[in-house]
């Protein structure tokens, strides 16, 4: 297996070539409402589930037809090898670009904005206010790029000898870069109003270079669990900051109709270390299963591969990624705390399907990208990550 180095973080992906114009169906799964769940119980109090007796949940996730099932053994048996096309492009950029940077504050703006005393909330105070009564779904709503020109950066990208890019389409505060079927809280309806992934995609073709999508909303469930604290001193002590409203708070103000739950998930404060996790500077909360909240969590799983299902039927990218440090996403340990099941055979599988579907067999452009610290899968490129 080929070994491709980048500056960045932990890697996963599947692919698609860029270049194909034809169409197929889109995805058409209705996902339901989010599921209701308990009241959250006492902070710090609840065992996290035992991962080695809960077995990987098969999701309930149609796929499009063809050889490949939501297997590894099928994925491995079927997979071509890596495209020759990434062996001899040898640099490309990444493109870490979304409305974080709207705080100054570096890419986990959204997170530690509501943790006290870090810069992130510092400056948000400073720029926006207290986070109990302007959050970042106000940050969304404000964010507006007006000189984002992706054409102008693809030129200069591709005259510094890039020849594929690598782009953000949806980072860990759950914010969708393009003009989503399964995500209200997106850049088509909040921020600049545009399809940013889209004008990405339209600047990479006129450019003729390869461009890739990465997604890093796998883990947002623990690492958005500081919107649900609150001030621990001063005037606002004990005041919840926003991650706490709900969809019924919304009537009547500017976010009427977007449900919080959405963009800021659902309070897991009461598993062990979860709150401890939340709050540190980079780490998971310990091996096992959020157990009361498992058909939130077959939700989430589900919702997670569908909006990636999503972006590649719209864009058709050659190659897509998602963050973590395990062996897979959903795999109950690492980054993949919380849930067992196969949401990311399912996309893989679905993608090599498509590529069938679209093209009668699957060209060399097509590959899967993905690096762990513990990966042992033969049918994805291995990405040795370093940078941070």
């Amino acid at each position: 297996m080929n070994q491709f180095v980048m500056l960045g973080c932990l890697w996963l992906g599947a692919c698609a070539t860029a270049f194909s114009q034809q169409q197929t169906n889109g995805v058409n799964y209705q996902l339901g409402p989010i599921p209701s769940v308990h009241k959250p119980l006492a902070e710090n109090s609840v065992p996290m589930g035992n991962i080695q007796t809960f077995e990987e949940v098969k999701l309930d996730l149609p796929i499009t037809s063809g050889p490949y099932e939501p297997t590894w053994k099928s994925i491995e048996a079927n997979y071509p090898g890596t495209p020759e096309w990434l062996r001899d492009s040898k640099f490309g950029i990444w493109i870490h670009f979304g409305p974080q940077s709207a705080g100054e504050s570096g890419d986990w703006y959204a997170r530690k904005m509501y943790v006290e005393g870090t810069p992130a909330y510092e400056n948000h105070l400073k720029n926006y206010g207290h986070p109990s009564e302007v959050g970042y779904k106000e940050v969304l709503r404000d964010w507006n790029p007006k000189k984002f020109n992706p054409q102008a950066l693809v030129d200069i990208y591709k005259d510094a000898g890039a020849r594929f890019l690598i782009i953000q389409g949806v980072h860990h505060d759950q914010f969708d870069m393009w003009d989503s079927k399964y995500q209200p809280w997106n850049s088509t309806r909040l921020g600049p109003k545009r399809d940013l992934i889209g004008e990405w995609e339209k600047a990479a073709r006129k450019a003729g270079i390869r461009f890739g999508l990465t997604f890093h909303h796998e883990y947002s469930w623990w690492w958005w669990q500081t919107a649900f604290q609150s001030d621990t001193k001063g005037d606002k002590k004990g005041v919840p900051y926003d991650g706490n409203l709900t969809l019924a708070d919304g009537k009547g103000k500017w976010w009427e109709g977007l449900d919080p739950k959405y963009l800021y998930g659902i309070n897991l404060r009461e598993y062990e270390t979860v709150a401890e996790a939340a709050n540190s500077r980079w780490s998971p909360p310990q091996a096992g299963i959020f157990s009361g909240h498992l058909e939130y969590a077959e939700w989430y799983a589900k919702w997670w591969a569908l909006r990636m299902m999503d972006a590649v039927d719209k864009y058709n990218p050659d190659f897509i990624y998602t963050d973590g440090t395990d062996q897979q996403p959903f795999s109950g340990s690492g980054t993949g705390t919380g849930y067992k099941c196969d949401a990311m055979q399912r996309v893989i599988a679905d993608f090599y399907n498509k590529t069938l579907d679209r093209r009668g067999k699957l060209l060399y452009h097509r590959f899967s990208f993905y690096s762990r610290q513990r990966w042992g899968h033969l049918c994805l490129v291995y990405d040795c990550a370093k940078g941070w």
